[in-house]
């Protein structure tokens, strides 16, 4: 891959579809940020495969997708299956013939004390949040690293860095994918593939209202600078830009999109913007 096919392009450069033709697999893509994230790559004339372990959710995204001019397929995959990804990566292949970027929310949580934690629910969390990444990430790179503009991009948490009451085993997890994203980063780097993670504070997701109860909720966004939740559109388009050539010179990080949450004092609250 020349790394400097970028220099010369003109100013408006980034305000054209910057993932035209790529090719994205979207681990977790049934639902919440996934979804989110594949209608925007979509949306930007890129080319979606949506994966999640319920193919019904994926069936329904794509069905919204390819109703508004887009181009999408969803595939069944548990990331946490060899044979899933291996048959997944199977399709996407027949179906496009290449793969450009690999977009992993796939993700559990399992609230509880650690005290208390059921040591199969910890292996568990494990299993799809750090392993899961581990082994989709290595299936794909061989694809990946053919591509001209290869990319990754996996969607940690804003408690990778923070620790809250019942957070059981998901902190631990997504603090273990942040690291395995910068480790990819650095190994992958010869490959010209890059990889990147996003840190998600409180987004209105499904996972979120199911497992977040709604006086909690409020309590947190009276803690957030800019007073809500996040929608997962905001986490998308930063998902997409990091996919994208436009972010061509990034690699490595773990980038916050949390409303100001994680640079303030928890112990104060913040009034709405007037």
């Amino acid at each position: 891959m020349n790394t400097t096919d970028n220099a010369d392009r003109p100013l408006d450069w980034m305000m054209r579809s910057p993932v035209k033709g790529l090719v994205a697999l979207v681990a977790g893509g049934g639902s919440g940020i996934g979804e989110a994230a594949a209608r925007t790559f979509a949306a930007n004339d890129g080319l979606v495969a949506i994966a999640d372990v319920r193919k019904e959710m994926a069936d329904r995204v794509v069905a919204t997708i390819v109703a508004a001019g887009g181009k999408a397929i969803a595939v069944a995959m548990d990331v946490a299956k060899q044979s899933d990804i291996d048959a997944a990566l199977k399709t996407v292949l027949a179906q496009f013939g290449k793969l450009d970027v690999l977009i992993n929310t796939a993700g559990v949580i399992k609230p509880a004390p650690l005290e208390t934690t059921p040591l199969e629910d910890w292996r568990f969390s494990f299993a799809i949040n750090v392993e899961g990444a581990l082994m989709l990430a290595r299936s794909c790179l061989p694809h990946l690293r053919k591509g001209r503009a290869p990319a990754i991009v996996n969607c940690s948490s804003l408690s990778g860095g923070r620790a809250y009451p019942m957070g059981g085993p998901y902190g631990p997890t997504k603090a273990a994918l942040i690291s395995l994203s910068r480790q990819m980063a650095i190994e992958w780097a010869e490959f010209g593939v890059r990889v990147n993670c996003v840190n998600p504070g409180i987004v209105d997701t499904p996972l979120v209202r199911a497992n977040v109860s709604p006086e909690m909720i409020k309590l947190r966004e009276e803690r957030i600078p800019l007073h809500r939740m996040g929608t997962p559109a905001e986490l998308a388009d930063l998902i997409v830009f990091l996919a994208s050539p436009a972010a061509s010179f990034i690699t490595g990080q773990d980038i916050n999109c949390d409303g100001g949450m994680s640079q303030a004092l928890m112990v104060q609250k913040f009034k709405p913007a007037s």
